[in-house]
């Protein structure tokens, strides 16, 4: 198998935040090979995340330093993403990977959150930085829907697996994507409210994005694959909240992770979600649903 690696097309242009990156990538890339790959003892799978959560914190504040120096606007809400993965996600994974004694899955989930969170968060948020996002979302206009869907959505993933994305146009959950993998992410707004998004994908286009994602192949769904794309789905969620003004920390993740087609099915069974976007790569699609749950609707 090859090994996760950075990629040219990761950096943003400043040397201090794009080499701490390649350093990250790195860290993460050796835990794979011991501890998932190799299988060696679980001193070094310990030492190594130790050391990923250190460098990780490290990187944060200078990247932090960067944008007030630069007097960069969107400071507090990048913030805000970093003070995520620093209090809630870090330690939920250190949780899981001491309570199941660092098996194999909470590794791979480890390696997987981290890679997918590292490769969304260089291409949709540290990359708006230097401006070369931002310009993007900014001068929207929110009723332009297919210009929207194009820089929220499109041109981000585009940049996070490599390869062209169209937006096709609408989507029923009636109709039937080959393989389909469920990735479902439910929020709980502050007024009660939930917003559900659930990407749909065939299962070959799920191991060839992750394996374009990570530069490495993949021949069945793995826990790194899967929360790996959960990550990217819940950094698309991000940005989309602040494209439309919203306080990201407005929605708080309740419960991720892959469903079996019936649940999709009955999430879906009485009526459409109000959002169902089609798109096409090479010769296959997948589809992105968004659906926000009334406070007083039945609970999912």
């Amino acid at each position: 198998m090859q090994q996760i690696h950075w990629e040219d097309r990761f950096g943003i242009g400043v040397e201090i935040i794009d080499e701490a990156h390649r350093k990250l990538f790195s860290i993460v890339e050796k835990i794979l090979d011991l501890y998932v790959e190799k299988h060696e003892d679980k001193f070094a799978c310990v030492e190594g995340i130790k050391y990923f959560k250190a460098y990780a914190f490290r990187h944060f504040a200078e990247e932090e330093a960067y944008m007030r120096e630069i007097g960069y606007p969107g400071y507090l809400a990048h913030k805000k993403i970093h003070d995520r993965m620093r209090w809630e996600t870090l330690p939920a994974l250190e949780h899981l990977l001491y309570t199941t004694d660092f098996s194999t899955q909470a590794v791979q989930r480890f390696v997987g959150v981290c890679t997918g969170w590292l490769t969304g968060h260089i291409i949709i948020e540290d990359r708006a930085i230097t401006g070369r996002a931002a310009a993007e979302t900014d001068s929207l206009d929110l009723n332009d829907e297919p210009s929207v869907i194009q820089a929220v959505i499109v041109a981000p993933l585009q940049e996070i697996f490599g390869c062209s994305i169209q937006f096709i146009g609408a989507f029923s959950t009636k109709d039937l994507i080959d393989d389909a993998q469920y990735c479902q992410l439910l929020y709980r707004t502050r007024d009660g409210r939930r917003l559900r998004a659930v990407l749909v994908m065939g299962e070959q286009l799920l191991l060839r994005a992750a394996g374009l994602m990570f530069g490495m192949d993949f021949y069945e769904k793995s826990e790194i694959v899967c929360f790996a794309m959960q990550e990217i789905a819940q950094n698309l969620i991000q940005r989309a909240a602040v494209c439309f003004h919203r306080d990201p920390d407005a929605y708080q993740m309740e419960t991720d992770g892959f469903l079996e087609r019936e649940e999709y099915l009955r999430l879906f069974r009485e009526r459409e979600p109000q959002y169902s976007l089609l798109f096409q790569t090479h010769q296959e699609c997948f589809a992105l649903c968004l659906d926000l749950i009334p406070a007083a609707g039945p609970e999912p």
